[in-house]
């Protein structure tokens, strides 16, 4: 067992599990875990199948920025429709009993959750296959990424059940900036955009649209506040 190489493969694949588990928890609020966790695993049977056939050929044939930017380009529409819905509800003051499952459905949140694990997924395979032709040690970046594997989904786990208590409005106004980040950064990446900061970019993307959205639906709901304050005033008069 090499550690050095089973410590970076370890760290660098982390990085990527938490932003794949950050998509499917998106996917399933989407709908239900059912349909992103299916997604999740059809993802990783595809990345296991072309792994398995193409080897270390995967390190010279895969295009991995095109790639980034078509999954990017592809969360980045399922991010602001769903962020645009949610800022419009909570904006018109939306009543969070009512639902929001007509926003999206299972094949969304399906096809949400396969493209981001299937994204991050194969940047780990890139990862373990370039440890192991440049240091021989194969092995031990396997190990060193199925230990990050195993704590970031037993992290999701716990997160499952914390996303219970979250008012559902709030949940799909969260998946929104989070998808429209994501997709922002990774098209971005793509087509050549400096990042500052890298992937820890998509933190301050969130906040810029936060920001944003947050105003946009402060205006609406201020807008709703005009009419009903003029027609009390004339059934006033």
């Amino acid at each position: 067992m090499n550690w050095g190489f089973a410590a970076t493969a370890f760290g660098a694949s982390a990085v990527e599990f938490v932003e794949a588990a950050v998509i499917v928890v998106a996917a399933a609020a989407m709908a239900s875990w059912g349909p992103a966790l299916w997604g999740s695993l059809a993802a990783a049977g595809v990345l296991a199948a072309v792994t398995a056939i193409l080897g270390e050929t995967l390190l010279h044939l895969v295009p991995l920025g095109l790639l980034r930017g078509i999954i990017g380009a592809l969360l980045l529409l399922f991010g602001v429709k769903w962020l645009a819905k949610a800022t419009y509800r909570i904006g018109i003051a939306y009543k969070p009993h009512h639902g929001l499952k007509e926003m999206g459905g299972a094949k969304v949140a399906f096809a949400a959750a396969f493209n981001g694990v299937l994204l991050e997924g194969a940047e780990v395979v890139f990862i373990i296959l370039a440890l192991g032709a440049t240091g021989r040690a194969l092995g031990s970046a396997i190990v060193g990424a199925a230990v990050a594997l195993v704590l970031v989904a037993t992290a999701t786990g716990a997160a499952r059940r914390l996303l219970n208590n979250v008012p559902e409005i709030a949940l799909k106004y969260a998946v929104g900036i989070m998808l429209t980040s994501f997709g922002t950064l990774w098209l971005g990446e793509a087509v050549g955009v400096p990042w500052w900061g890298s992937d820890a970019s998509v933190i301050w993307l969130a906040l810029g649209n936060l920001v944003v959205s947050g105003a946009i639906a402060l205006f609406l709901r201020r807008g709703q506040s005009v009419p009903s304050q003029s027609t009390a005033t004339g059934v006033q008069a």
